[in-house]
């Protein structure tokens, strides 16, 4: 999340940018309004995890748009860690981990899923699996390379942050954020297409792909 060369978008550019943006999360919601995951346990919980990370990923755009960069930064990491733990939910999570996270909320629930499996394990878990699609593994495991050390930075309130209070956030790291959590985001999306069970649900992300293209980084669905 350092500064990248190349002609930085201007104030103009971005200003309409946010404007699409909102345009983007809009038909996110629109998208995943009607769909109903699977009626299976396993499904239920993945879907439960990939509207976490849609949540985290709307209120990044709210943050960046108010000019509360850090903290909007931030929620990246969690609304990344959100999708790929739906992922691992769908393809490698054992039967006994999908029914620990599954349960009520209680101080004897919460202690007995305290020890689930942090982000390189269910990713390393995914890899092993036979079910997870590789092309899906390959994109996450490539956002977590580009972005994941600034995040833990933001997450911690380390160098990266305390370095912006003094220079501030160029509106250039701000359109490169945003895009990289609309991946994220549109990589939930899709999986809450896959967790209905109905092929047909993919269609309306494949068109979100295509509308909002100017939101994104280059990403297939």
């Amino acid at each position: 999340m350092a500064d990248q060369p190349g002609r930085p978008i201007s104030a103009t550019e971005f200003d309409a940018f946010l404007d699409r943006n909102t345009e983007f999360h809009q038909r996110v919601v629109e998208i995943v309004a009607d769909l109903e995951p699977y009626p299976d346990q396993r499904f239920v919980l993945a879907m439960k995890s990939a509207h976490l990370s849609l949540e985290h990923g709307a209120a990044v755009a709210l943050l960046v748009s108010a000019d509360m960069c850090a903290p909007g930064f931030t929620l990246v990491r969690t609304q990344f860690e959100s999708l790929v733990r739906g992922i691992w939910l769908l393809y490698a999570a054992t039967d006994t981990w999908v029914e620990k996270l599954s349960q009520p909320l209680t101080q004897e629930s919460a202690d007995m899923a305290k020890d689930t499996l942090m982000l390189a394990d269910m990713l390393k878990r995914l890899r092993a699996s036979e079910g997870a699609p590789a092309g899906l593994l390959d994109q996450l495991e490539a956002c977590r390379d580009v972005t994941w050390k600034a995040l833990n930075s933001y997450a911690h309130g380390g160098f990266h942050p305390l370095s912006r209070l003094e220079t501030g956030y160029p509106a250039q790291l701000a359109y490169d954020v945003l895009r990289n959590s609309n991946a994220v985001t549109a990589l939930a999306t899709q999986l809450t297409a896959i967790l209905t069970g109905d092929q047909r649900a993919m269609a309306p992300v494949r068109s979100l792909h295509v509308e909002f293209a100017d939101c994104l980084p280059i990403i297939n669905p």
